[in-house]
């Protein structure tokens, strides 16, 4: 059989927004928890990382939504790793709702780093893996991992901000969940009352911390909204790719 790690979710009405729709922050989340605890079912979890100063970060997530999830709802996420690269690590997500109806299909990549190093780990590190018996199904096929980008004089600055504590996780950087909701500070409540989401694509480029002043910029091109975070010095931290129905 192939594996599957399942966690139940009921969505709260602090994780809807306006719409009483799950917010695409706490899809991330839901992912980020079922990551986890995968990770430690399979003996690479936290408690296994930790001790020995290496962290879990996501560089890339690709999702796909089929139908809004509501306020109230019971879904199921169901997530399996790949069998890695040399130094990248796939994770598959999907949500269901409780009739089996795919709600979301999510991919997403990893990297291993050593905190005191700042460097990036090979796969090899993570030892008593046999990867032959991984589950290889990929809910999204051809992901396009690469996501455009372009000079800022092009976009329009939509959203700024200070990071401060509350944005920070155990890894001492911005958490990468937070970034949904600056990506989607981009666009009015009036812009999204008219439109439903598709499609969402992040890739984080580079880590923020306490203190830096983020600007956000958003441009319309092919169909889609990109948008990009810099930081002071005008390097690019974060950029998405959103594609709505509108």
């Amino acid at each position: 059989m192939k594996y599957e790690h399942i966690r139940s979710f009921q969505v709260k009405y602090c994780e809807a927004d306006f719409k009483d729709e799950l917010k695409t922050s706490i899809a991330l989340s839901y992912m980020e928890e079922a990551a986890c605890s995968s990770a430690d079912e399979l003996g690479f979890g936290y408690q296994f990382i930790k001790p020995k100063g290496y962290a879990f970060m996501v560089t890339n997530v690709c999702c796909e939504f089929l139908r809004p999830v509501k306020l109230g709802e019971i879904i199921t996420v169901k997530t399996w790793p790949l069998p890695p690269s040399y130094a990248v690590f796939g994770r598959e997500y999907q949500f269901l709702s409780s009739a089996g109806e795919i709600l979301l299909n999510a991919s997403s990549r990893w990297c291993l780093i050593d905190l005191s190093k700042g460097k990036i780990l090979p796969s090899k590190v993570i030892e008593g893996q046999d990867y032959s018996t991984y589950n290889t199904t990929k809910t999204i096929e051809d992901v396009q991992w690469k996501i455009p980008t372009f000079p800022l004089e092009e976009g329009e600055v939509r959203f700024a901000f200070t990071v401060a504590n509350s944005e920070y996780d155990h890894n001492l950087h911005v958490n990468n969940t937070r970034y949904a909701d600056y990506c989607f500070n981009c666009f009015s409540v009036e812009e999204l009352a008219k439109m439903r989401l598709l499609k969402f694509s992040v890739s984080y480029i580079k880590q923020c911390r306490e203190g830096e002043s983020l600007r956000f910029y958003r441009k319309k091109a092919d169909g889609a909204y990109l948008v990009q975070g810099v930081n002071e010095r005008n390097e690019t931290v974060v950029s998405a790719r959103i594609v709505f129905e509108e």
